[in-house]
């Protein structure tokens, strides 16, 4: 995660990272010209508006049942975690002002004085016990803790964690803003309704309504540790449609800002004089495999499927070419390695499919993929169809099941889909993480792998390896052996969302992995 931290290099973020960042000025000049309009004077408190597609999900705003990435772009301006990173990747203090790690296996934590949550409770050593034990425990946060040993305190401001294996992931997954630090007396006397529903935190805002369906809103936090919001209020309005967001924006009647997926309907806002920014490519067009039985229990009917995909066409007819070619860790990661003619099974080749399918003596087989159908998902529709079109080339029936997305999303974690399930990715807070969940045998999702297979090996080689020069290394054969079973399916990557806005507000940083933290430093100007 390329965090936009509050005071600490946030301008950098995205010109580090090549994203590009649109000027707001109707004289049409590029970004950063010096003849382009000058901002407005930014003005002390106010309402900040933005208009969003879909409200937080199944866990709602429990940081330790929320993975999704509707609920995390809520709970970011809640919850914080131990440490951060900044514009460059590097690990940098949160809710802990220091670490060490004092070999391969053990790490030290000393937390920052004078964190309070947003009740005044101050942040102790056993709220942090507490969150990190409660993320091991949880089916979102299990994976990328699974060599978690025990995690101590050693006075009443240091906190210990040992692995029981080296592991390489731990401070990247500390630094994810998914790692929520919770107060542990609060979660403890919360209902589960009441975790899901509200919420507390040491972040910079506070939860104030929740209208299902309709809006949330968030007040500043008076007792924020870090930088005060420069608003008095943010909003978060659910408008599903995309058109009738662009709409809402355009009125001029209260949205100041507004993120959506389709890239020509971001082109005319842009050429109406707003300001335009992109995130990272990172939202990879994910395709998990159930192989517990059917066609896909056999690895050469899922090679079959994977050279019958022309994912350039994908691209071209489903995205207008405004997407990337992709293997597991997205375009947009630093990590991530593009394909090419080498990639085992990626090439697009028909015969091969249909000789692959001789093979396994499955030469019609009929396959489900089951793909969310609320209109939020609306652009990932295209997408389907013409892999549909592409497979019945080689012989391949795809069935499409159109589900709502809380289904599909309960079908992923519980390991219940048949066939096929279509989960969009985000971004994950290390390469290893993005192959956790498929190659963790024992979890749900894992169905094709065993303790021995080759890529179980080489991801538990990732994970334990510190060297990044020797990592790259390993991580590019386990993207091989990936593509060569067939684990996942990734069609490619694109933006997770196109942020809009106009002259009402001033101070706003794309944040490249689309948690929108950039908020708490933004100021309206009238």
């Amino acid at each position: 995660m390329s965090t936009i931290t509050r005071g600490i290099g946030a301008a950098a973020a995205v010109a580090l990272l090549g994203l590009s960042l649109a000027a707001c000025a109707s004289s049409g000049e590029e970004a950063g010209s010096s003849e382009s309009a000058a901002p407005l004077a930014a003005v002390d408190g106010g309402s900040l508006v933005y208009a969003s597609d879909v409200q937080p999900i199944t866990g709602g705003l429990d940081p330790y049942l929320a993975s999704a990435f509707a609920n995390m772009n809520a709970t970011v301006q809640i919850y914080e975690p131990l440490l951060a990173k900044d514009a460059d990747g590097t690990i940098i203090p949160w809710l802990a002002e220091s670490w060490e790690q004092v070999d391969d296996l053990t790490y030290t934590f000393t937390l920052r004085d004078g964190v309070t949550f947003s009740d005044g409770s101050p942040l102790t050593v056993e709220d942090v016990i507490f969150s990190i034990e409660s993320m091991r425990a949880s089916a979102a946060g299990a994976a990328n803790f699974a060599t978690l040993g025990e995690v101590t305190a050693l006075d009443d401001s240091t906190v210990q964690i040992t692995t029981v294996a080296p592991d390489a992931t731990l401070i990247n997954v500390l630094a994810y803003r998914g790692s929520a630090i919770v107060s542990k007396a609060w979660y403890e006397a919360a209902t589960e309704e009441e975790r899901q529903q509200t919420a507390m935190g040491t972040g910079p805002f506070v939860l104030d309504t929740w209208t299902d369906q309709v809006s949330m809103t968030f007040t500043a936090n008076e007792s924020y540790w870090g930088e005060a919001p420069s608003v008095d209020t943010l909003e978060f309005d659910f408008i599903g449609d995309e058109n009738a967001r662009a709409a809402q924006l355009r009125q001029g009647s209260g949205t100041d800002m507004a993120w959506f997926r389709d890239p020509t309907q971001v082109s005319s806002l842009e050429e109406e004089g707003y300001t335009v920014g992109q995130n990272a490519a990172t939202r990879s067009l994910t395709m998990y495999i159930n192989a517990t039985d059917g066609p896909l229990a056999d690895v050469k009917v899922r090679q079959a499927v994977s050279k019958a995909m022309d994912r350039q066409a994908l691209i071209d007819f489903a995205m207008g070419g405004l997407a990337e070619p992709s293997l597991v860790v997205p375009a947009g990661d630093p990590w991530g390695i593009e394909p090419d003619e080498s990639t085992p099974n990626y090439t697009h080749d028909v015969d091969g499919a249909k000789a692959l399918l001789a093979e396994a003596g499955e030469t019609s087989p009929t396959i489900q993929l089951t793909y969310a159908s609320d209109a939020a998902f609306a652009l990932d529709v295209p997408m389907v169809e013409v892999l549909q079109q592409q497979l019945a080339e080689a012989g391949i029936t795809l069935e499409l099941v159109g589900k709502p997305w809380t289904e599909v999303l309960q079908s992923y974690i519980g390991g219940t889909w048949t066939d096929l399930l279509l989960v969009p990715g985000v971004y994950q807070p290390d390469p290893a993480s993005y192959f956790s969940t498929v190659l963790t045998p024992g979890l749900p999702m894992a169905t094709t792998v065993t303790a021995e297979s080759p890529e179980v090996a080489l991801y538990m080689q990732l994970r334990s390896t510190f060297d990044e020069a020797e990592r790259a290394e390993i991580l590019a054969q386990l993207e091989t052996a990936v593509a060569e079973n067939v684990n996942v399916l990734v069609a490619y990557t694109g933006p997770q969302r196109y942020e809009v806005w106009g002259d009402t507000v001033t101070g706003y940083e794309v944040d490249p992995y689309t948690y929108r933290e950039g908020l708490a430093a933004t100021a309206k100007t009238s």
